[in-house]
């Protein structure tokens, strides 16, 4: 029987509860308690000491308030905690619902202590995203500002985190229902014309609506365009730091991360595999990828680490090609694997432990490497040359400046106010542009108007699974279990 007058018997009828704050010791932790019963569950096991007005309960309590008190377990007749707690009344909080949070000291040994008095009195524990869960299903947020949450969350750049708030104010949601409106409106003229489609008014219509799915594609075509920008804040752009053993590349990797992670040594090929690291240049969230020295050699285990930088290379959207005065020569197989890498990957050629030689060295180097470029004749060059120095730190500013140039010249000349991050909306609305562009290319055929229609309605489920308009269950389902238990 449910302990709730009025309750049912399910257990999914009890509010549900969860730590909403991170495992670990801090000052302050906060934990949500959600659900129709939420106040009821709160009066057990609250005691108000002082709040405004002049409530007794948490029932009583305004929305939007907060009471200072305690937690006590009623079982024991004890005080766990000193606490603060919040107020929110439906439909006005975060998930529509009456809700609680709890702001108790942040040991491990409270936070417990409080969720099991919860769940002894009524409560039960949230499942994995079940408070934004909610939140959509009560319509507070569509499917996208769902996932915002989490990429808000997992944030670790400037522009990834204003791109994640942009889509949780809700900037994606308008961009795809604007488009959704204006194909529902080229569908109401398919559906007028339906049954007399070579009426010579039907021929000028539908010649119009062609025209206008035409430039709502278009618009499409340029959203989509934006996952350029968008793939580098929610993947990472990959920055390959490569050149021959010693010169400079574990040192440069552990200027850029700001701490040591490469074991930095004057033997020649100490670094045998690669290396990652995770930070941000410029505001752009990046990964460092450190190689082994690229050279010929005999040792077998070495030559595991320099076929691993290869096929780095491959996968970088830039390389930085360190170069040391030292060196008497440039291999041609060095410069075989930089100089032939699609035009797409930016190369960067850096004159490295520049403190160690003058500025005619430097010079002469670079002359040297660039007449070798000139003499294999390849199909592109480099797109940056400088110096950098691991110890005075000159030429880190301009690597920063490289990684954000390249970044910006991923968007269009235009600052754009949505950037898709998130590969399920690509897949859902590339889909849609073709469906779109079979329904253009029937249309112009002056073929039976049901197919058009057809394909045109099929577009919009597309982008319905965007924001959740046309979302199955099961999608749902998959998407909230990837969130944490107290979100």
């Amino acid at each position: 029987m449910s302990p709730f007058p009025g309750g049912g018997d399910s257990i999914l009828d009890k509010p549900y509860c969860a730590c909403a704050t991170p495992p670990g010791v801090s000052g302050i932790a906060v934990i949500r308690m959600a659900g129709e019963h939420s106040c009821e569950v709160a009066d057990k096991v609250f005691k108000i000491r002082r709040t405004a007005g002049d409530a007794k309960s948490v029932s009583e309590m305004p929305g939007y308030t907060v009471a200072y008190g305690f937690i006590f377990d009623p079982s024991a007749s004890r005080v766990v905690d000193e606490v603060m707690l919040t107020r929110f009344c439906a439909p006005h909080s975060y998930t529509g619902e009456d809700s609680v949070e709890i702001s108790c000291h942040g040991g491990l040994t409270v936070r417990q202590e409080i969720l099991r008095v919860l769940l002894e009195n009524g409560a039960r524990m949230a499942e994995p995203g079940e408070f934004t869960k909610r939140a959509f299903l009560s319509g507070k947020i569509d499917l996208s500002q769902a996932e915002a949450v989490m990429d808000v969350i997992s944030a670790d750049s400037d522009l990834a985190l204003r791109a994640a708030t942009s889509h949780l104010q809700g900037s994606l949601r308008t961009k795809i229902r604007e488009l959704c409106d204006d194909l529902y409106s080229c569908m109401a003229v398919f559906e007028m014309w339906i049954d007399e489609p070579d009426d010579e008014d039907a021929q000028r219509a539908l010649k119009d609506n062609t025209d206008a799915l035409s430039s709502t594609r278009d618009k499409m075509q340029e959203l989509l365009s934006t996952y350029r920008q968008g793939r580098i804040l929610s993947e990472r752009m990959t920055i390959v730091i490569c050149g021959i053993p010693n010169s400079g590349k574990s040192s440069l990797l552990n200027y850029l991360s700001g701490y040591d992670r490469a074991i930095v040594t004057d033997v020649p090929g100490t670094t045998r595999d690669t290396l990652e690291v995770v930070t941000s240049l410029g505001g752009v969230p990046v990964k460092l990828i450190d190689t082994a020295g690229i050279r010929e050699t005999e040792d077998a285990v070495e030559a595991i680490g320099v076929d691993r930088a290869t096929g780095a290379l491959s996968e970088a959207d830039i390389v930085l090609w360190l170069v040391s005065c030292d060196e008497d020569d440039i291999e041609d197989s060095m410069m075989d694997r930089i100089l032939t890498l699609p035009k797409e990957t930016k190369i960067g050629l850096l004159i490295s432990k520049s403190d160690t030689a003058d500025e005619d060295r430097i010079k002469k180097k670079k002359a040297m490497i660039g007449d070798r470029i000139a003499e294999k004749n390849y199909s592109r060059t480099l797109d940056f040359c400088g110096c950098i120095s691991s110890q005075t730190g000159e030429g880190i500013k301009e690597i920063e400046e490289l990684v954000t140039s390249t970044y910006n010249e991923l968007g269009t000349s235009h600052a754009q106010e949505v950037l898709l991050t998130n590969q399920r909306h690509v897949e859902h609305l590339s889909s849609a542009i073709d469906k779109l562009d079979r329904c253009i290319g029937l249309s112009r055929e002056g073929v039976s108007l049901e197919e058009p229609s057809l394909l045109l309605r099929t577009a919009l489920e597309e982008l319905g699974e965007i924001t959740g308009d046309s979302v199955s269950d099961q999608l749902v389902n998959t998407i909230f279990s990837r969130f944490c238990v107290g979100k």
